[in-house]
């Protein structure tokens, strides 16, 4: 049986955060791997609450790890695995020591551990301090800087490992510290540590284990021959004491048993014939309907590119209209904000007759766009593209005094607009008619939105600058691509949502409620409520928790 040390602090201790109780053996890792490694090894639990690496605390009085590792290898003799998962309480400001030191003063202790055995070791990064400690109740033991340092420990741990011939983990990518304290591990935070613990020790172990399984294979084996042996044996006696009697039953058993042999293996032959008959029958008949698919596939990219072909000579033959159509002069940027478009803004637009013609241009292409289909930017939707982009230039163009004609403008764009909206210029749109902004919506400047599809935001919704929402969508089939044929998704934003600057939010996605959105990122998958999310793609950190409403609250009373 192969012992195993497991020299730690407080979270190999089995401290609880909760209750400050230390968990039984089956909650804290230790006791779960013990269970986990099965009956081929033994745990020993040497965890002790504010264990350091080198450090002595004068708060905690025989906590310095390098004083007791000896006397634990001593006690708990013979060892043949080491695993030291310290570091955390090297961090606490008084020591005022850098992950370099902590890992230095590590590199001693396996050092000391060599000399003292011949054990393997495992050097274990622990998990990160939470980012809130600094407002718990270990705030005057750890602050941001340490919080900072536990995000470099692993790296440093791992040059020791490789340099001292050690195994290493690291726990952080494992398990995180509880919201309680910010430092100690919840019970199942404790099975995660186990289930790694237990791989990397069955890694290392890996080659001596598989050796005992073959050994026991082949002693198994060896006592299963050595029975049949007996047992043949025996039953040549058996056979010897009454071989006149049963020659002639053993000849008629062996004929009647090649017989049944024979006619067995004659009904497995049919059946395989059999089957594979069938087979190769379904196979015709799986080529047969391939093969009927694939012109079914061409007759229909045919009449697809036929389609295409008629939207394109339709899509000049408006171009050459409305060519003729400005000989005549357009609309002014005053007219474009009046309430009624008349006849001239309605025949831009592509809603009544061009005279003359006798053809008059179709909303298809944008029922299609707003139900998502493939569509083409005909004439009228080029045209109220280009409305848009006259009520946005007059927008762009006005100043903070302005207020009021700023959400005229707003209420004319948008599909529909909350209380007191506000947008710093310059702000830019494909239509405006998709958008609707709820109570309180603010936008930092040079925010975009292509509204192809809808774009719903909700009530006391935040944006810092160069925030982009982007609905509209190209095929990934070049060809099809290139028949500038486009497709949209809509975008959804819950209430009480802060989206940081430069942020991208990609066609389909929906933002829940209550949801923080880091500078940088880009969205490409939804986000559900409550949560604080960053990256490219952009993924959630944690949770918005009970602590930050807390914390928050009271810097909030601090101020008034």
């Amino acid at each position: 049986m192969r012992r195993v040390l497991c020299f730690g602090d407080s979270n190999t201790y089995g401290y609880s955060p909760v209750d400050g109780q230390r968990y039984g053996d089956d909650i804290n890792w230790p006791g779960v791997l013990d269970r986990l490694l099965g009956d081929k090894f033994e745990v020993i639990n040497e965890g002790k609450n504010g264990r350091t690496v080198a450090f002595d605390d004068p708060y905690k009085v025989g906590c310095n790890g390098m004083n007791d590792i000896e006397s634990c290898i001593e006690d708990h003799e013979p060892v043949d695995l080491v695993i030291i998962m310290l570091g955390t309480n090297d961090l606490k400001v008084y020591f005022d020591a850098s992950p370099q030191i902590i890992a230095e003063n590590l590199r001693e202790m396996c050092t000391l551990v060599q000399t003292k055995t011949d054990a393997r070791i495992i050097l274990a990064s622990p998990a990160l301090l939470g980012d809130q400690i600094e407002f718990s109740p270990l705030h005057l033991e750890f602050g941001r800087t340490q919080v900072d340092y536990s995000f470099e420990l692993a790296p440093y741990f791992e040059k020791v490992a490789k340099e001292v011939g050690a195994e290493f983990i690291d726990l952080a990518m494992v398990a995180m510290s509880s919201d309680v304290d910010c430092l100690h591990l919840m019970p199942e935070e404790h099975a995660k540590v186990a289930q790694a613990m237990r791989d990397k020790v069955l890694w290392i172990f890996r080659e001596e284990l598989a050796r005992e399984e073959r050994e026991e294979e082949e002693a198994r084996r060896r006592e299963e021959e050595e029975a049949r042996l007996r047992e043949e044996q025996e039953r040549q006696e058996r056979e010897r004491a009454i071989e006149a009697e049963r020659e002639a039953a053993e000849r008629a058993a062996r004929l009647r048993e090649e017989q049944e042999r024979q006619e067995r293996e004659r009904a497995i032959e049919a059946e395989r014939a059999a089957r594979c008959q069938a087979e190769e029958e379904a196979k015709l008949r799986e080529e047969d309907r391939n093969r009927a698919a694939r012109e079914k596939m061409d007759r229909d990219a045919e009449e697809g590119a036929r389609l295409r072909l008629q939207a394109i000579l339709k899509a000049a033959e408006n171009e050459l209209h409305k060519d003729e159509a400005q000989e005549t002069g357009g609309l002014d940027a005053d007219f474009v904000l009046g309430n009624d478009l008349g006849e001239a803004g309605q025949e831009a637009a592509g809603t009544v007759e061009t005279p003359g013609t006798g053809i008059s241009s179709s909303s298809s292409e944008k029922e299609k766009m707003l139900s998502g289909k493939l569509y083409i930017c005909d004439d009228a939707l080029r045209a109220e593209a280009a409305e848009a982009r006259k009520i946005t230039t007059v927008y762009n163009q006005t100043t903070n005094a302005e207020i009021s004609k700023r959400t005229e403008l707003l209420t004319r764009l948008f599909k529909k607009v909350g209380k007191t909206p506000y947008i710093e210029p310059p702000f830019r749109c494909d239509y405006g008619f998709n958008i609707t902004v709820g109570d309180e919506f603010y936008a930092n400047f040079d925010c975009i939105m292509l509204d192809c599809a809808n774009i719903k935001i909700g009530d006391h919704v935040f944006f810092g600058p160069k925030v982009n929402i982007y609905t509209a969508c190209h095929p990934i089939y070049a060809p099809v691509r290139n028949q500038q044929l486009e497709y949209a998704k809509e975008v959804t934003i819950g209430d009480d949502v802060w989206i940081g600057g430069n942020v991208t939010i990609n066609p389909g996605v929906h933002i829940g409620n209550n949801v923080v959105i880091g500078s940088g990122s880009v969205v490409t998958s939804d986000i559900p409520d409550g949560v604080v999310a960053a990256g490219n793609p952009c993924r959630i950190l944690r949770r918005v928790s009970e602590a930050d409403k807390k914390y928050w609250e009271e810097q909030m009373t601090q101020i008034r």
